[in-house]
């Protein structure tokens, strides 16, 4: 199970699932070029894909 890691591996792990997910991949690619300051990705962006 993921969360009996230790923390490292944890992050390995969910980044890992993250970049599975193309969409997100693409909307965090796409908003790093527009070079916004103060954006930030929502919990819920992220936890539909895990």
């Amino acid at each position: 199970m993921l969360g009996r890691l230790p923390l490292g591996e944890q992050l390995d792990g969910f980044r890992s699932a993250l970049e599975r997910n193309e969409v997100l991949t693409e909307v965090m690619a796409g908003a790093a070029r527009l070079d916004l300051p103060g954006w930030y990705v929502t919990a819920g962006c992220l936890f539909q894909t895990v």
